[in-house]
């Protein structure tokens, strides 16, 4: 194999084209949410205060369920939240996982001023962890608060 033929077929490997410019991440579109829904971030300072907020919907608030969700490099601090969670409460909580792609737009602001803005996509990968007190947990709290 040639030198050419080497440079070319690694290119072809690339995920997007190379563009002259500035790339702006835009944010994720989410659907409509609701207060049971924790979004992490990758930011582990705010692990503690997500963790007493879902433990909170669950005991004090009585949600029937929260939902966490986590994209891209946030999905390993989702699953560390939900297991968390899920100690703290003594293993009491039902958890359904579910994992979907997610399509994330970008802006491509080109170094050439008289040339238009570009949105490209991009895909990565998303986690929602559905937990639920067991019907154990909810009876032993529905008889503290009478």
């Amino acid at each position: 194999m040639d030198v050419d033929t080497e440079s070319a077929e690694k290119r072809a490997h690339v995920k997007r084209p190379w563009i002259d410019g500035a790339v702006k991440k835009r944010k994720p579109l989410r659907t409509s949410t609701s207060r049971s829904d924790i979004y992490v971030t990758r930011e582990r300072r705010k692990f503690n205060g997500q963790l007493s907020r879902a433990r909170k919907l669950l005991l004090d608030k009585h949600y029937p369920h929260i939902t966490i969700h986590g994209l891209g490099a946030a999905i390993q601090q989702a699953i560390m939240l939900a297991d968390a969670v899920k100690e703290s409460l003594a293993d009491q909580v039902t958890m359904d996982v579910t994992s979907d792609t997610v399509t994330l737009y970008d802006d491509v602001i080109p170094d050439d001023p008289d040339a238009q803005i570009v949105t490209q996509t991009r895909e990565n990968s998303a986690i929602h962890i559905k937990m639920a007190l067991t019907d154990d947990m909810k009876r032993s709290f529905d008889g503290r608060r009478k």
